[in-house]
C-alpha cells in the first residue's frame, strides 16, 4: 500500500525524460531493503521518493495553464525560497507555529479517533446492541442500569425476526486463582455463553470456537494471561484452581488474542456460563445482573426496535406469576448500539469506566483552535507585510506579470512554509508520542511511522494549509495597483486592517476560552478531591483476607474464629486506631456494590417506593474505621442476638421514603417486596450520607446489614505512627495467613483513582491550551514587530513634536487593550456556555467561577503587553533623526 502510494506520487511529479531510469534505481534499492523487512522497505521507498522531489526533476505539470513549463515553476520556487530566507523572523514564526499546531492537531486527532473507535473492530459492530433496563417514574427515568435480566435476550431473539443472535454475560468482581504455588487475583473476568465469541468475533488463537465455552468448568484465556499462568508451555487443557469467591477447577479450552484497549467490555478470562448454572436462576426476571447483547440481521431503527422489544417482554412477563412490584413499577427496555456505549452511556453499572463525549468534543474544539491560530498567524503576518512587498509586486506587474502568476507565486511561498512545518511536525509528533500517550492515559498509537493514515493526513494538511493560510494573502498582495505603489502612495487598506484585527480578536478569544476552561477543569477536579465526602479515608488501609475454603460447619467456625482473632490482634497495637470490615469498600466504581430494585418499605405501608436501593454488609467496627457519623440510633453489635435481622439506613434512603425526622423511625421494621410475610428488619440506626464513589454521582440510598465475617478489612492507622501500624499488619498477616500474599492499599488512593480520567482530561487540556496560547503569542510578537517598523516614521514625527516615550508606548498598547476587550466580549459568553454545560455532568459541582474569567483576561493582557512591550519600547527609543532622515 505504502509503495503503491509512493509510486503514484513519483509518477505524478517526475519528468518523463527521467522517470524510467530513476524508477529502475528506486526498485533496485527497494529490492535490497526488502530482504530486511517489508514494511521498513516500503517506508524507505516512500522517503526516497519524497527526497527526490526537487525542481530539476519536475515534469511540466501545468502545460495548459499559465505555467507553461517547469522553468517558470522552478522560478517561483527560487523566488519563494529567497524571500523566506531573507525574512528569517517571519519564516521562523510561521514555521514554528505551524509545526507545533499541526503536530498537536494530528496527535489530538489520533486520540479522538481512538476514543470514537470503541468496539468498531467487531466485524458486525453496527448490528450489535446492548439491552438495559430503565426504571421510569412520573414519565421520568429514575434509574438507568446497564444490565438486564438473563431471559431478556432469549425472549427477544425468539420473538423479533430481525434479531438473529444474542448472548448473556456476567462480570465478576474478581477471582482468586491458584496455579501450583502461585496465587493470582484476576479482576477482568467475565462469564459467557457459547454465543459470545460468535457474536463478538474476537480472534481465536487456539481452541474450537463452537465448543470452548459449551461445557461447565471451562475457561478461555487471553494470550498474555496464558503466558502469565503457564509461561511458554502449552496452556490448552491445563487446570486452574479457583479458590474465591467460588471453589472450582477450570480447564483451559481456548486462547484468544489479547483484547484491544478500545472496547467497553474488556476481559482477560472467559468462564463458561454453564460453570455458574447451579448457582443462578436463569429464568428470573427480577435479577438485572447480566449484560445482554443482541445481534440483528440488518441496521435497525432503534425507536422501532425498542418499542417492539418492550411489547415482546411485557407480553411474556405479564403471564408470569411475579412479584406484584415488577408489574406495577414503570420499567422499560433501552437498546443501545454497542459502538456508542463508551462515549454516550449515562448508565450505572457499566462494566468499566467509560469515556465522555463532551470531553472528546472539547478536545476537538481545542485541536481545531490550535491549527486555526497557527494559520491565522500566517495570514496576519503575510498581510502585515503588504507595504513591504508592495514595490516588489508593482515592479513585477510593470514588467508583465499577470495577477494569476502572482497568486501562484504567493501560494508557492505558503506551500513551502507548510511543507517545512509538516516535516518538522512529523518529527515533533514522533518525539512527543510517549509523553502524549502518558498524558491521555492510553497508548493511542505506538509510532507515527506505522500509521499510514497519519502520514496521509500530514500530506492532506499541507495542501489544506497552503490554501487556508496562503490564499487570502495571495489575493491581497497580488491586487496592488502598480502606479500607486511606484508613486509611493500605497497604504494598507482599511478592510485589510479590519480583517487583521478581527483575526487577532479571534486569537485572543480562543486563548481566553482555553485558559479559563483549563482553570475551571482544575478547580472542579480539586473541588471533588477536597470535598468532605462524609467519611474519613486518610490513613485507612484496606486488606482482603483470603476467602475460607471450609466445607464443614466445624471448618467454617474455625475460619470465622481465625478472622476474629486476626482482627483482635491487629486492634491490640497502639499504632492501629480501629479495625472494621465490609462487603464493599468505599472508593469503588459505581458497579462495585450490591443493589436491588425491589420495593423497600416500612412494615404496614402500602405505598410502594420506586428506585434502586444499594446494599452493603459490614461489622460493628466499620463505622469507627472510616469515621462514619451515626445520626440516630445505634451501631450493630455482635453481642445482641436480635441484630441478625437489624438494618441501618443512610439519610438519602430515608429522604426517599419522605421521613422528616430520622430519629422517629429508629426501631421500626423494614421489609423488601410487597408481601407481608417477607422478613422484617429492625432499623437500629441512621448514618450520615457519604459519597461511596465519584462525585459525578448523587449519594446512593443505601441500607447496611450486619455481617461480622466480612473479608474486606478497613484498618485505621494512627496518624503519628502509621509505619509501625503497617509493620504490625504485615507481621500479623504472616502469623495468620502465611500461605497467601498480603495485598493492601490505602482508601484515599482508591478515591483519588476515581478522578484519574478527569485529571488526565485536565492535564491534556492544559498542555494543549498552553501550546495554543504560545502560538498566538508568537504571532502577536511577529505582528507587533511589523507594526513597529511600519509606524517608525509616525513615531519619529510624534517625538519631534514632543511626545514622550510613555505616550508612544501607550499609543501601541491602546490598540491591543481594545482588541483584548472586544475578544472578552465574545469569549466570555462562549466560556459560560461551554463550561457550565461541562460542569452539569457532575452531581456535585462548583458554582460557575466568574472570577476565573477575569483572571484569564488579566493573563492574556499581561502576555500580550509583555510581547508587544519589547517591540514598542524599541521603537519608542529610536532617534527621530534616523527614522526621518530620508523624508
Amino acid at each position: 500500500m505504502i509503495k503503491h502510494i509512493a509510486d503514484t506520487i513519483f509518477k505524478w511529479y517526475c519528468h518523463p525524460d527521467f522517470y524510467l531510469d530513476i524508477k529502475g534505481d528506486l526498485e533496485e534499492l527497494y529490492s535490497d531493503h526488502l530482504v530486511e523487512n517489508k514494511k521498513k522497505a516500503q517506508l524507505k521507498y516512500l522517503v526516497d521518493v519524497i527526497l527526490l522531489f526537487r525542481i530539476s526533476l519536475l515534469r511540466p505539470i501545468f502545460q495548459n495553464s499559465i505555467i507553461k513549463d517547469s522553468g517558470m515553476f522552478r522560478n517561483y520556487f527560487k523566488v519563494s525560497v529567497r524571500n523566506l530566507a531573507r525574512h528569517k523572523m517571519f519564516t521562523a514564526i510561521n514555521v514554528i507555529g505551524l509545526a507545533i499546531g499541526l503536530a498537536s492537531f494530528l496527535l489530538m486527532y489520533e486520540y479522538i479517533k481512538f476514543e470514537k473507535s470503541y468496539d468498531a473492530f467487531h466485524s458486525d459492530s453496527d448490528k450489535i446492541y446492548r439491552v438495559s433496563y430503565v426504571r421510569v417514574q412520573n414519565s421520568m427515568d429514575t434509574d438507568k442500569d446497564a444490565m438486564a435480566a438473563y431471559p431478556t435476550g432469549k425472549i427477544l431473539e425468539e420473538t423479533l425476526p430481525e434479531i438473529i443472535d444474542h448472548t448473556v454475560s456476567k462480570k465478576f468482581d474478581f477471582l482468586l486463582i491458584k496455579n501450583g504455588d502461585k496465587s493470582f487475583k484476576e479482576r477482568l473476568v467475565i462469564s459467557a455463553d457459547p454465543n459470545f465469541l460468535k457474536l463478538f468475533n474476537y480472534p481465536v488463537l487456539e481452541g474450537d470456537i463452537e465448543s470452548m465455552l459449551s461445557e461447565p468448568e471451562s475457561v478461555v484465556l487471553t494470550e498474555s494471561r496464558a503466558r502469565a499462568y503457564f509461561g511458554d508451555a502449552d496452556a490448552m487443557g491445563k487446570i486452574l484452581e479457583v479458590v474465591s469467591p467460588y471453589k472450582t477447577s477450570l480447564k483451559v479450552t481456548g486462547i484468544l488474542k489479547d483484547i484491544p484497549d478500545n472496547t467497553h467490555y474488556s476481559f482477560n478470562m472467559l468462564v463458561s456460563d454453564k460453570t455458574l448454572e447451579e448457582g443462578q436462576d436463569y429464568n428470573n426476571w427480577d435479577w438485572n445482573n447480566y449484560y445482554v447483547y443482541l445481534k440483528s440481521d440488518r441496521e435497525v431503527d432503534l425507536a422501532v426496535l425498542e418499542a417492539k422489544a418492550n411489547d415482546a417482554v411485557n407480553e411474556h412477563t405479564n403471564n408470569l406469576d411475579k412479584d406484584e412490584n415488577w408489574k406495577t413499577n414503570g420499567t422499560r427496555l433501552d437498546i443501545h448500539p454497542v459502538r456508542g456505549i463508551h462515549l454516550k452511556s449515562d448508565f450505572t453499572y457499566e462494566p468499566q469506566i467509560h469515556g465522555s463525549e463532551k470531553a472528546v468534543d472539547f478536545l476537538i474544539i481545542i485541536s481545531v483552535f490550535i491549527l486555526v491560530i497557527a494559520w491565522v498567524n500566517y495570514i496576519n503576518l503575510s498581510t502585515a507585510r503588504a507595504v513591504e512587498r508592495a514595490k516588489e509586486v508593482g515592479l513585477r506587474k510593470v514588467i508583465g506579470a499577470i495577477r494569476k502568476q502572482l497568486i501562484i507565486q504567493f501560494l508557492c511561498e505558503a506551500f513551502i512554509v507548510n511543507l517545512i512545518s509538516a516535516l518538522i511536525a512529523i518529527g515533533l509528533a514522533e518525539l512527543t508520542l510517549p509523553y502524549f500517550n502518558q498524558l491521555v492515559g492510553k497508548e493511542v498509537i505506538d509510532s507515527v511511522w506505522n500509521q499510514l493514515p497519519f502520514l496521509i493526513s500530514i500530506a492532506a494538511f499541507v495542501f489544506i494549509g497552503t490554501f487556508a493560510s496562503g490564499f487570502y494573502p495571495a489575493l491581497v498582495l497580488s491586487n496592488f495597483t502598480p502606479i500607486s505603489v511606484l508613486k509611493g502612495k500605497f497604504q494598507n487598506s482599511k478592510k485589510g486592517i479590519a480583517l487583521r484585527k478581527g483575526l487577532v480578536i479571534a486569537q485572543f478569544a480562543a486563548s481566553l476560552i482555553l485558559i479559563a476552561s483549563t482553570f475551571i477543569i482544575y478547580q472542579q477536579v480539586n473541588y471533588m478531591q477536597g470535598k468532605d465526602i462524609g467519611i474519613s479515608v486518610d490513613q485507612v488501609v484496606n486488606v482482603t483476607v483470603p476467602e475460607s475454603d471450609a466445607e464443614t460447619e466445624e471448618e467454617n467456625i474455625a475460619a470465622r474464629n481465625k478472622l476474629k482473632a486476626f482482627k483482635k490482634e491487629l486492634a491490640n497495637h497502639s499504632a492501629i486506631e480501629s479495625v472494621g470490615a465490609a462487603s464493599n469498600l468505599p472508593g469503588g466504581d459505581v458497579a462495585d456494590i450490591n443493589s436491588t430494585t425491589t420495593v423497600v418499605r416500612f412494615a404496614g405501608d402500602t405505598e410502594p417506593t420506586e428506585g434502586t436501593t444499594y446494599i452493603q454488609y459490614n461489622d460493628e467496627g466499620f463505622l469507627d474505621a472510616v469515621d462514619m457519623e451515626l445520626v440516630a440510633g445505634r451501631n450493630f453489635s455482635e453481642a445482641i442476638k436480635s441484630d441478625s435481622v437489624a438494618v441501618m439506613a443512610n439519610e438519602a434512603f430515608l429522604r426517599r421514603l419522605n421521613v422528616p425526622d430520622f430519629a422517629s423511625v429508629v426501631g421500626k421494621k423494614l421489609q423488601f417486596g410487597t408481601r407481608e410475610t417477607n422478613t422484617k428488619y429492625t432499623l437500629v440506626g441512621v448514618v450520615r450520607d457519604f459519597n461511596r464513589t465519584t462525585l459525578k454521582e448523587q449519594v446512593e440510598p443505601s441500607l447496611y446489614f450486619p455481617w461480622f465475617n466480612a473479608d474486606d478489612l478497613v484498618i485505621e492507622l494512627s496518624s503519628n505512627n502509621y509505619q509501625a501500624g503497617l509493620d504490625h499488619i504485615k507481621d500479623t498477616w504472616d502469623q495468620f495467613y502465611q500461605d497467601a500474599p498480603l495485598n493492601y492499599s490505602f482508601l484515599d488512593e482508591r478515591f483519588a483513582a476515581l478522578y484519574d480520567q478527569d485529571r488526565s482530561f485536565g492535564d491534556t487540556f492544559m498542555v494543549f491550551a498552553i501550546l495554543a496560547v504560545f502560538i498566538a503569542i508568537l504571532g502577536l510578537y511577529g505582528l507587533a514587530s511589523f507594526m513597529s517598523v511600519q509606524k517608525s516614521k509616525e513615531i519619529g514625527v510624534r517625538k519631534v513634536l514632543g511626545a514622550s516615550e510613555s505616550q508612544i508606548i501607550f499609543l501601541f498598547y491602546k490598540d491591543f487593550f481594545s482588541l483584548v476587550g472586544i475578544s472578552s466580549f465574545f469569549g466570555f459568553p462562549l466560556i459560560y456556555f461551554l463550561m457550565n454545560g461541562w460542569l452539569d455532568n457532575y452531581a456535585y459541582r462548583i458554582s460557575f467561577p466568574w472570577v476565573l474569567l477575569v483572571i484569564s483576561l488579566i493573563i492574556v493582557l499581561v502576555f500580550s503587553l509583555v510581547t508587544v512591550g519589547y517591540q514598542t519600547l524599541k521603537v519608542a527609543k529610536l532617534d527621530p533623526a534616523k527614522t526621518l532622515k530620508y523624508e
